[in-house]
């Protein structure tokens, strides 16, 4: 992507959350004597959704560039997957919310520690699941799963949206790629899925794609127990 293009992206994409946080500040200033608590929270959700919006993108240009640098290392110690699960759930839940979609959760009884780096763990299960409440319909669910395997782990995200074209699939982790059939208004730059490979190939991991059986998309990446993780 040309340099004028990405600075026009980035623009593109900084404006429309700005722009819904001015008119709610705006709004608050204004009318902050009259406003009732039930008012008030709704004022504020799309305040909320929009600093994730900008938050996440902030978050995916910054590992990006670390990437392309060669400067990102991880910083390695025992986690627990269940843990990184919950508290990716917790940032995307404003998001979910405003789309009325739910997260369907199946862990097994026990989840050994991994070694990783837990805040880029949890920065790719942001991407995928905001990934999947992109391309799902208002008022779906989120599928998220994590199986334990005899040298590895296994966290699967589904949705049910219209699934990606074959003729995408080989791009999908590519940087800046964006398909065409988001449902919902934050398009994004195409990072998400190009910062959460090169997170999961920096642990020693898999990351891939497949068809969910009666539509929709399942994305998965694999994570070995014990093997120690690389810098990039």
């Amino acid at each position: 992507m040309a340099d004028f293009d990405l600075l026009s992206s980035i623009s593109h994409e900084f404006r429309t959350p700005l722009s819904t946080l001015n008119a709610s500040i705006e709004l608050l200033l204004q009318e902050a004597d009259t406003l009732t608590p039930d008012d008030l929270r709704q004022l504020l959700r799309p305040t909320q959704v929009s600093l994730l919006s900008l938050q996440t993108l902030v978050n995916n240009l910054l590992e990006s560039s670390r990437i392309e640098a060669g400067r990102t290392v991880l910083h390695t110690g025992p986690i627990q997957l269940g843990q990184v699960v919950a508290e990716a759930g917790r940032i995307v839940w404003p998001l979910l919310q405003r789309r009325r979609q739910q997260i369907s959760l199946e862990l097994p009884l026990h989840l050994p520690d991994i070694p990783g780096d837990e805040s880029r763990l949890i920065q790719v299960i942001v991407n995928l699941v905001t990934n999947a409440a992109k391309y799902s319909p208002a008022g779906g669910a989120i599928d998220i799963a994590v199986q334990v395997a005899a040298t590895d782990i296994l966290v699967t995200v589904a949705d049910r949206g219209s699934g990606v074209p074959p003729a995408a699939r080989g791009r999908l982790f590519d940087r800046f790629v964006r398909l065409e059939n988001a449902t919902g208004d934050e398009s994004g730059m195409g990072l998400g899925l190009f910062v959460a490979k090169n997170a999961v190939a920096a642990h020693g991991g898999q990351i891939g794609y497949t068809e969910r059986p009666g539509g929709g998309s399942i994305f998965w990446f694999r994570l070995p127990q014990s093997t120690g993780a690389e810098a990039l």
